[in-house]
């Protein structure tokens, strides 16, 4: 018994160390064909993914702001921002390990993370914020962190794309780390 016990110890403590499930070669191809997609191809993209993962959704129920309903791709990120609002943040976390940091300017008035975007204090209980609506750069983020996410990518995988994709304005206006 005492065996079985170390073994099942040595097999937990070797697959943590692994390092987290890699995309396929394929998944890498169509990763960097969504990274040059325009605005529009992420929101036709996301609003298709969407709509096969949750086809019976009944968007109504979340009362979207008016501001959500501005164009396709901003309503498709909020939409994100509800269904998968682990992908893009957690309140009160700024690590880049962890959380995908945004990459426009907000951070200046206390945005810790994507999420705070679209969610006031990055807390969904505390409804909608309207960032998201008026920032492209928001919303081109969680559509790539969406649709990447689908392919398979890890947080570091998609960390390695935010930063590849925005890396122009990271060195404009983040050079604390992110």
């Amino acid at each position: 018994m005492k065996v079985y016990k170390v073994i099942s110890i040595f097999i937990s403590a070797l697959l943590f160390t692994l390092p987290a499930f890699a995309m396929s070669k394929e998944a890498e191809g169509r990763f960097k064909i969504i990274m040059d997609m325009s605005l529009e191809e992420l929101g036709h993209a996301s609003a298709n993914l969407l709509n096969v993962e949750y086809p019976d959704t009944d968007w109504t129920s979340y009362n979207f702001p008016n501001y959500v309903y501005g164009d396709l791709a901003t309503e498709v990120a909020y939409k994100v921002a509800v269904k998968h609002s682990s992908l893009l943040g957690i309140v009160n976390v700024q690590d880049d390990e962890v959380v995908i940091p945004c990459y426009c300017t907000c951070d200046t008035f206390g945005h810790d993370n994507l999420l705070y975007c679209f969610y006031n204090n990055g807390d969904p209980e505390r409804g909608f914020d309207g960032h998201g609506a008026q920032c492209g750069v928001c919303v081109r983020q969680a559509l790539f962190a969406y649709l990447w996410n689908d392919l398979g990518a890890n947080h570091a995988e998609i960390m390695d794309g935010m930063k590849e994709k925005f890396a122009e304005l990271i060195e404009k206006y983040h050079n604390h780390g992110h």
